[in-house]
């Protein structure tokens, strides 16, 4: 039986702590937080015996080495702030434990562009001890990734690949259902992509009209956004590719620009009343935190909120010397069905999450056959095939179309 430990009792730590109680191979999962009563709701709703929770700095990697020696897990799940990679990533060095995270915490250390994510500057010791670190596995970065590979594989030729992401959302008050900082953060960034090496566009900049499928079914603009997708896969997809971009949409998106553009998303320093502020850090601190489980829940039986998401990867490319386009999209529950799955998820953090669990259980059970720094673009066919079975068997379907250009 093996032993995991998930820092961070937000929306992506209830999902990943009901899928990974729910492994029979799993038989422990320690939850750590410096919040206690967020993970008391996660122990309430996840009615699992299996889970334990302790009290946990994440910005501590003393206190984390400690907590991993203490507790013998097998993995460290990181899903709490990306600001905190480098405390855990340290800490499971140390004591010589698999690692999983979700996102990045900025590109090119060092301004080295052979190391496009920070996480990757460990890459030559984790190789050298043998350990896994496997990082940007959620949904998108993580889901996407491994659809992109599934394209290009594919192709003799890879000419582009193009990942959206696009949520409706209805809400009867403001909302975030991913964590509000990161995620306006990345709005407010240039966002790079990879245009036969690394580039950057502004925010808001890049619209597009994109015809989704069911179950979205619509039209959506989408805009180009600060994510690690272009960052990793020209270096990790295994073969050539001339141009990766991904793009972000909703139909709030405009509203988010209005914000930016009036400058409440600046860091620069402003005098109020004799007071100098950031606008940035007024409005974070004026932000909704994200839901807790039992608020989202009740948000959800009430009507109050409906959402739904969708990922989209578009590879184009040659194969026998003919033009190429392979489409792939991401059909899961939306949110209230997320939720009646496991109590206090949403759309958003369900897809997340589910696939940040199937890839730690493909790590404990010895399905990944990588070592050092990675991210999921890596994966062969065989990796491929028992992880989109694994979202599958949570109601993650992927679709693939495939056509033929003139």
């Amino acid at each position: 039986m093996t032993k995991a430990l998930i820092v961070g009792a937000g929306a992506q730590g209830v999902v990943i702590n009901w899928v990974l109680t729910r492994a029979d191979d799993v038989g422990e999962v320690i939850l750590g937080d410096i919040n206690m009563k967020r993970m008391e709701e996660i122990v309430e709703t996840s009615r699992s015996d299996k889970v334990k929770i302790r009290k946990l700095d994440a910005s501590n990697k003393d206190d984390i080495a400690k907590l991993i020696k203490e507790t013998g897990v097998d993995l460290v799940v990181n899903a709490t702030l990306p600001k905190f990679n480098d405390q855990i990533m340290e800490a499971c060095y140390a004591t010589r434990t698999s690692y999983l995270d979700m996102a990045s915490d900025g590109g090119f250390p060092g301004g080295d562009e052979n190391i496009p994510v920070n996480e990757l500057k460990y890459a030559k010791k984790w190789e050298d001890a043998g350990l896994q670190g496997f990082i940007l596995a959620g949904s998108d970065a993580g889901t996407v990734n491994v659809m992109a590979r599934e394209g290009a594989e594919e192709l003799d030729e890879v000419d582009s690949i193009k990942i959206k992401d696009y949520a409706i959302t209805e809400s009867e008050k403001p909302i975030v259902l991913w964590q509000p900082q990161t995620y306006l953060e990345d709005l407010a960034t240039p966002a790079p992509y990879w245009d036969n090496s690394y580039k950057y566009a502004p925010p808001f900049s890049g619209e597009e009209e994109y015809d989704f499928p069911p179950p979205i079914n619509g039209k959506g603009k989408v805009y180009y956004h600060s994510h690690e997708e272009p960052l990793t896969i020209p270096k990790f997809l295994g073969k050539p590719v001339k141009y990766v971009d991904f793009k972000m949409g909703e139909p709030a998106y405009l509203l988010w620009k209005s914000i930016y553009d009036l400058g409440l998303m600046s860091e620069e320093l402003i005098e109020v009343k004799g007071v100098k502020v950031a606008p940035r850090d007024v409005f974070f601190k004026l932000l909704p935190p994200t839901p807790s489980a039992k608020e989202l829940q009740e948000l959800l039986k009430s009507g109050a909120l409906i959402s739904r998401m969708m990922l989209t990867v578009d590879v184009y490319g040659k194969k026998a010397g003919k033009k190429m386009r392979y489409q792939m999209w991401t059909d899961g529950p939306d949110a209230k069905t997320a939720n009646e799955k496991i109590p206090g998820a949403s759309d958003v953090s369900f897809a997340t999450a589910v696939a940040a669990s199937i890839f730690s259980l493909m790590l404990l059970r010895g399905q990944v056959k990588h070592t050092g720094i990675f991210p999921p673009e890596v994966f062969g066919k065989e990796e491929r095939e028992t992880y989109f079975k694994g979202i599958g068997g949570w109601g993650i379907k992927i679709h693939k179309k495939v056509t033929e250009l003139s």
